[in-house]
């Protein structure tokens, strides 16, 4: 039996990040987040037509559920709540303005 090695996430912003950082307003892309941190970036960006999926990896990443997490700095931190922010006020009808795309 072949054990495989897992896939190492990649640690460079894609494309498709760069997309949908430029779809959000300027007050909430999180640019220091995807400078410092571009594999979270890129699974942020991967999972933002997921509203659960994403919701539960934003959750992930602000609470520290083992109690042994350093956490992120006040920059990053006050970054990822603005887009929390964002993605809850603009959830309700989720009739999403042309620049931020269309939900499914």
């Amino acid at each position: 039996m072949v054990r495989r090695r897992r896939q190492q996430p990649i640690d460079e912003p894609l494309p498709p990040t760069f997309k949908w950082i430029a779809r959000l307003p300027r007050s909430v892309q999180p640019l220091r987040l995807l400078r410092r941190y571009p594999r979270i970036a890129n699974a942020m960006a991967a999972t933002w037509g997921e509203p659960d999926s994403f919701d539960a990896y934003l959750d992930d990443l602000l609470i520290d559920r083992r109690g042994n997490r350093q956490g992120f700095p006040k920059a990053i931190r006050l970054e990822l709540l603005a887009v929390r922010t964002f993605r809850a006020c603009a959830s309700p009808g989720l009739n999403w303005p042309e620049p931020y795309g269309k939900r499914r």
